[in-house]
């Protein structure tokens, strides 16, 4: 047998999910690292999807994506101009996507625009959100959300902040890192200020000011679709809005948090005043829903750069839509902005086992495991310690191809 013959190269498929582990396993041969990151978008797929496109613009832009060596589907009645826009689905690497860029910028039927749609997707980076003079850095860490049900204790004839703020003191001990204090919400009716609300207040502001004093770099999240509680709130110290209903349906919220520049998560709900949720074909379904809630956040003053996004999974849902969202949660990371996920011991969780376990536990480590590697930056969670646990384990391996 000749010396340059060998019966056996140990071919193999690798699984490169992200640029990271591409970057490892370029490493490991001993590539040169001066062409990383050119080879790093060259060896990096995405399949993209645009909707209601000019069919003159389709195949145009099917053309020039195969002659550079991508791929683009549309409809078999675009082919024969038959219909007058169709989705299209495109294949191609990040480097092959950058020169398609380049060759749609000047082309006409609203492919330029779609040249800059898709630049703005793929090569624009988020990682940063500061507000109160505290910075939240997603770029290499995943955060811990405990809630304060501060609605229920509120009821509670016992009630007293003093019981809240041990439970705060437990769930800092534990590691979080945002305070979510959950005010009672309602629909658009109760936005209106109310004796009970001042009353509220009157318990709330305390609280937050005693947690801002005792933990000073702590980020304190409000949940609440009321504007004058929000406003008091992030007055008082408070740093995240947490909107339970979309902001068309609110408008002193919109202008709150436009005049008072403060990060706000926007959570997609599906049944919204008890409307029946609709049934998910695709994952682009949601993210249709969720860019326009951006969209509108944006068109009323609010900054890009503040927004962070709820999928809405559990909000009414089927549980098989749930796991598609939760599956495919790595197709938002793309809208360029933090995600956040509530995953609890609910309903979902509980069904998802059948029934086989009367504590769903695991099931909720299980799913918020897979909620971070696939794209949560935040997630907010009952099980604070196993949580804690959980995702120092999933950021200290993301963070060792940082050395490479």
């Amino acid at each position: 047998m000749s010396s340059f013959e060998q019966t056996n190269y140990n071919t193999h498929v690798l699984h490169l999910n992200n640029d990271f582990e591409i970057r490892r396993e370029l490493n490991n041969i001993k590539a040169d690292k001066k062409a990383y990151d050119i080879l790093i978008q060259k060896m990096s797929f995405l399949h993209i999807k645009l909707e209601q496109v000019d069919t003159r613009a389709a195949n145009m832009l099917k053309q020039h994506l195969r002659a550079i060596g991508g791929e683009a589907v549309i409809s078999k009645e675009a082919y024969s101009f038959t219909e007058r826009t169709t989705d299209v689905l495109l294949t191609a690497s990040k480097e092959t996507f950058r020169l398609l860029i380049k060759k749609l910028i000047s082309l006409p039927y609203g492919l330029s625009k779609i040249a800059k749609e898709l630049e703005k997707s793929l090569f624009s980076n988020y990682g940063l959100i500061s507000f109160h003079n505290k910075v939240m850095d997603f770029r290499y860490k995943t955060y811990i959300m405990g809630t304060l049900k501060f609605d229920k204790a509120y009821k509670a004839p016992n009630y007293s902040n003093d019981k809240l703020l041990e439970k705060t003191d437990e769930l800092i001990k534990a590691g979080v890192n945002i305070i979510n204090i959950c005010e009672e919400t309602g629909g658009s009716d109760s936005i209106k200020t109310s004796e009970s609300e001042k009353e509220k207040l009157g318990h709330l502001l305390p609280l937050i000011n005693s947690i801002k004093t005792k933990y000073r770099d702590m980020f304190i999240s409000i949940e609440t679709d009321k504007s004058t509680i929000a406003k008091e709130a992030i007055d008082c110290g408070a740093d995240i809005i947490i909107e339970v209903i979309p902001l068309k349906y609110n408008n002193q919220m919109a202008t709150l948090i436009s005049q008072k520049k403060c990060p706000i998560v926007l959570m997609n709900s599906s049944s919204f005043y008890n409307q029946p949720p609709r049934p998910i074909n695709s994952v682009s379904d949601v993210i249709r829903e969720i860019q326009s809630n951006i969209s509108f956040a944006i068109s009323q003053g609010i900054d890009k750069e503040k927004i962070i996004v709820e999928p809405g999974i559990g909000m009414g849902r089927s549980k098989r839509d749930n796991l598609l969202l939760l599956k495919q949660l790595a197709s938002f990371k793309y809208l360029n902005i933090p995600i956040l996920v509530g995953l609890s011991k609910n309903t979902l969780l509980g069904e998802s086992i059948n029934g086989k376990m009367k504590k769903t536990d695991i099931s909720s480590i299980t799913a918020n495991t897979m909620a971070i590697i696939n794209g949560a930056n935040i997630i907010k969670v009952d099980d604070v310690e196993q949580a804690i646990t959980m995702k120092s384990i999933i950021d200290t391996i993301r963070n060792i191809d940082e050395e490479i």
